[in-house]
């Protein structure tokens, strides 16, 4: 009798293990006791003006200056900025616009 009981304990222990370690439970516990502020992170773009270079390219000054848009993002950017340059190339000499995109401070509280 004591080997049935013992089994079945086994078996109940080993199940919610498993059922634990697959879904876990401590995503369901509560660790913070104030509100969280779920606002998206809002972004501004400025602009660096730039003297062009002899072998200066679009991807060469934006890896010059770095920031965390996106590079689709921060070209649609540059030719906001620069419009005249959607049907020519640089001119060395030429002073350009560098779009950087900066966060905006969060009003969270």
């Amino acid at each position: 009798m004591r080997y049935i009981i013992f089994t079945i304990l086994f078996f109940i222990v080993a199940t919610v293990v498993k059922i634990d370690l697959q879904e876990g439970t401590l995503p369901l516990a509560s660790f913070y006791a104030e509100e969280i502020c779920e606002e998206q992170i809002e972004y501004e773009w400025h602009n660096v003006v730039v003297r062009v270079q002899q072998s200066d390219t679009i991807y060469s000054l934006f890896a010059a200056s770095p920031t965390s848009a996106p590079f689709p993002e921060r070209l649609a950017e540059f030719y906001k900025a620069n419009p005249h340059l959607q049907q020519q190339s640089l001119v060395p000499g030429e002073l350009i616009k560098l779009p950087i995109r900066k966060e905006k401070e969060n009003m969270c509280l």
